[in-house]
């Protein structure tokens, strides 16, 4: 872990930056899985939140890297630079940070996260571990959209609970 892991509450990222969390749910009870990722600015204003819910019964770790590959892929396409990506799985978080090499579908998420990492190494992208409270409004849309598979919030388009979500998470702040 690094001096930056382990924030127990969400914080606005520092000025100039954006932050970036992601959580993913897998569901006991059905067939399904979903992970999420929520992008604020330096104010904690939405920029925009995506979810994705998908069939498929993986283990947590796989559901996790997943969305955090989501969130990686959706920085490097719209070239934003100067991101905090924040998840609350520290095993898959220190996968991505190790250079452990293992052959398995996880390994080849890993591994997928490790190369978008390094193709925004010069845009100052650093991923670290926050415990579970200081991930809310990702949990929130990981937990709470299994029935959605594909859905995009940006501000002017958010429900009110997702609203209420984000507005306590400033006021917890």
């Amino acid at each position: 872990m690094t001096n930056e892991d382990g924030a127990e509450h969400w914080s606005l990222p520092m000025p100039g930056r954006v932050k970036v969390n992601t959580d993913a749910a897998v569901f006991e009870d059905t067939t399904c899985f979903s992970y999420a990722f929520v992008a604020r600015d330096q104010e904690g204003v939405l920029i925009e939140a995506r979810s994705r819910c998908s069939f498929g019964r993986p283990d947590p770790e796989l559901a996790e890297a997943m969305g955090i590959r989501e969130a990686l892929t959706w920085i490097k396409n719209f070239s934003y630079a100067n991101v905090t990506v924040e998840s609350d799985c520290l095993q898959v978080v220190q996968a991505i940070r190790s250079s452990f090499l293992c052959y398995s579908y996880l390994g080849r998420v890993i591994k997928e996260c490790r190369v978008l990492l390094a193709s925004l190494e010069s845009k100052s992208i650093k991923l670290i571990f926050v415990k579970r409270y200081a991930n809310n409004v990702a949990h929130y849309l990981a937990k709470h959209n299994c029935s959605i598979a594909d859905r995009r919030w940006r501000v002017g388009d958010i429900h009110p609970e997702l609203h209420y979500v984000l507005l306590n998470d400033l006021s917890n702040e």
